[in-house]
């Protein structure tokens, strides 16, 4: 995967001080995702002591450009009773889709109970809440890799590398927000179950003239389905998703290989026009899945990390932004002496990501146009099982 520009000295959080070689807190957080960082203040908030380790600087290009209404509502509650700045962020009227038939359809979010939508880049959004958690005290660890884990007592140590030199920390419980790498859940020998290969393949360009609305634009293909989306400062993202496969035989991995699928669109294509050069492609794997367990013995999975969801469900920074603050809540519980907490919150998880599984293939089911095509054929297989 490559990355991109950096971003703004504006947009970053400050970056930590490190000021001993031993640390010690109630909870370490392994990741300053969106997820992570609202454990981290749900946390904070509930007077536990907490740490939040990152191995960037916040820079990098990451992937997830759309709040949906009730995202937005979950992060401004979140951040309360501080407002929320929208600087940096686009507002989203709603959503064109153009699935199931040659005829695209609209939904509008000026009737949504939650208010607009937003676009926004999620380095932005991410730093932002560091930001917010490091106005609250919570020591945030940029830079900084976890090289080791191991049980201590009832609790855990950790050796990290970060700017300043190696550090060991003690903690009495984790939360794994690692993303797709679930790195504390895979340390406690916790698989990892798919459900497909499925693939993004984006490329960031100037927001064409003729497509300067708001909207989220949806379209199935023969080969996959695409999405696109503003971004603020003029720019605009364009994204394929498929499977590896289909991928990889269409070329897709080059810019030549991607733009020639991009113009074959029916109605992208034609609405935005021609595209400048694309000389950069960013990949990201982004298969459903999930952990078999989402929490054991004092430690807890958020966001992806617990499990991964299709793009098409429009709800990871929403997951992210739940689960984190469940997650805490469990672990407030399980640390003040409540044995099923955790247990209770990896349920929830199971529960949920079943109820996800389900509305996933009633809404690919939908789509029978190229029924045939491994992409749609893998999919409605699995709405008929």
């Amino acid at each position: 995967m490559t990355t991109g520009p950096l971003s703004s000295s504006a947009d970053a959080p400050s970056a930590p001080v490190v000021r001993s070689p031993q640390a010690s807190y109630a909870v370490v957080v392994v990741g300053g995702g969106v997820a992570g960082l609202s454990a981290a203040l749900t946390l904070v908030r509930a007077g536990v002591s907490v740490c939040v380790l990152e191995r960037t600087d916040y820079s990098t290009w990451r992937p997830g450009e759309t709040l949906s209404p009730a995202a937005y509502s979950e992060l401004r509650q979140l951040l309360a009773p501080a407002p929320l700045e929208t600087e940096g962020f686009l507002a989203s009227h709603g959503l064109e889709a153009t699935w199931g038939s040659e005829q695209p359809h609209h939904h509008s979010f000026l009737t949504n109970p939650y208010g607009s939508g937003w676009h926004v880049e999620r380095r932005h959004l991410d730093a932002l809440l560091a930001r917010h958690a490091q106005a609250h005290q919570v020591p945030l660890w940029q830079g900084t890799c976890l090289t080791h884990l191991a049980r201590e007592g009832t609790g855990w140590r950790l050796q990290v590398n970060t700017p300043q030199g190696p550090c060991e920390v003690r903690c009495e419980a984790l939360v794994d927000a690692t993303g797709r790498s679930a790195q504390v859940a895979r340390h406690c020998g916790v698989r990892r179950l798919s459900w497909d290969a499925l693939c993004s393949v984006s490329a960031i360009v100037d927001r064409p003239l003729a497509l300067q609305e708001q909207s989220l634009v949806v379209e199935a293909t023969r080969w996959g389905w695409w999405y696109a989306a503003p971004l603020p400062q003029g720019r605009f993202i364009l994204t394929l998703m498929s499977d590896v496969d289909v991928l990889e035989r269409q070329g897709c991995w080059k810019p030549e290989g991607w733009s020639a699928l991009f113009s074959a669109t029916q109605h992208l294509a034609p609405r935005v026009g021609a595209l400048p050069e694309v000389k950069r492609l960013y990949v990201r794997r982004c298969e459903t899945s999930c952990l078999e367990r989402a929490a054991g013995e004092n430690w807890a999975a958020v966001g992806d990390a617990a499990a991964m969801w299709d793009p098409l469900s429009s709800s990871g920074i929403l997951k992210g932004l739940r689960t984190g603050r469940e997650a805490a809540q469990a672990l407030c519980a399980a640390l003040g002496g409540d044995g099923a907490a955790l247990k209770h919150y990896a349920q929830q998880r199971d529960a949920e990501f079943f109820r996800y599984l389900s509305a996933r293939r009633a809404h690919y089911a939908q789509e029978q146009r190229w029924a045939r095509e491994d992409f749609w054929r893998r999919r409605l297989s699995a709405a008929l099982e």
